[in-house]
């Protein structure tokens, strides 16, 4: 009976009119570099398999809450696996986007640097820095000025590689959806 509950309360919450129609709260997403294109599961085991079927270098999970986006979280890696980048963007109670966290983990000197950005009107302004050796997680005694990665930050939702397809109709109730990356111009 609780069970019933539980899901009765939160169809009513979410305005839909039955559980059945009730769209999911997370998409799990992945660049199809090979066919240019980015793709959307319900399914986490699915977009996992497919993961490692296309070899995909940069992965996302988009959350939403009260009809609207509240977080999504980003993951590139370089081919050669020198350097991971793992974003996590965050949405006001309004879909607008609003914070960075930046976690920039490079292989070649040992670098494991954590930034925070706030978000606001398309600017990103850096809050915070901190460095540590990423094979100890201990901090290190001076921050160096070796490279880093140039991943670019987004400050608008239409700005993500895969904003063509969260604009899809029916993506959060299609177990899989997919759309052509836009060329560049």
């Amino acid at each position: 009976m609780r069970s019933f509950l539980a899901i009765s309360v939160g169809c009513f919450l979410l305005t839909q009119p039955s559980c059945a129609s009730a769209p999911t709260s997370k998409l799990f997403l992945l660049e199809d570099a090979s066919n240019n294109q980015w793709c959307s599961y319900l399914a986490e085991s699915t977009w996992k398999a497919r993961v490692q079927q296309v070899g995909a270098m940069t992965v996302a999970t988009v959350a939403f809450s009260n009809g609207h986006l509240s977080q999504i979280d980003m993951t590139e890696t370089d081919e050669s696996g020198d350097w991971t980048v793992y974003d996590h963007y965050f949405f006001d109670d309004h879909g607008q986007l609003v914070r960075l966290s930046r976690l920039l983990n490079v292989l070649p000197g040992d670098r494991s640097v954590s930034e925070s950005f706030s978000i606001s009107k398309g600017t990103a302004t850096k809050t915070a820095t901190s460095e540590k050796h990423l094979s100890t997680g201990m901090p290190t005694t001076s921050p160096t000025a070796d490279w880093l990665p140039d991943v670019s930050i987004v400050t608008a939702t239409n700005m993500f590689p895969f904003s063509a397809l969260l604009s899809l109709p029916g993506l959060r109730t299609s177990p899989t959806s997919c759309a052509k990356v836009p060329a560049a111009q």
